[in-house]
């Protein structure tokens, strides 16, 4: 193992780490890092980065902190947003009691 690819591990682990943190990384970071990897290890990072969701983005404005909403979340998110009016937003064992 060279000092190049420690240094480009712990530059993808840092990528990873703030990644983490901030819920994406930019896409430009993320390409100086491992634009000179093989094809199929890009791949490898680009699909690990989704898995541990983090999103890839051109810039900030892209970021989505929706995006990894399980249904259950994005429900309660909804719910929340709710003033009681409409149906779809009562949970079920309310609609019971309205009905």
């Amino acid at each position: 193992m060279t000092i190049d690819s420690i240094d480009k591990k712990q530059a993808i682990k840092n990528l990873i780490i703030d990644g983490k943190r901030e819920g994406y990384i930019l896409k430009h970071l993320l390409v100086k890092v491992i634009n000179d990897l093989p094809k199929i290890d890009q791949e490898y990072i680009y699909k690990s980065m989704d898995e541990l969701e983090i999103q890839i983005i051109n810039n900030k404005a892209e970021y989505d902190e929706y995006k990894y909403l399980s249904g259950e979340e994005a429900i309660k998110i909804l719910q929340s947003l709710s003033d009681g009016s409409h149906k779809a937003f009562i949970k079920p064992s309310d609609k019971n009691k309205k009905d």
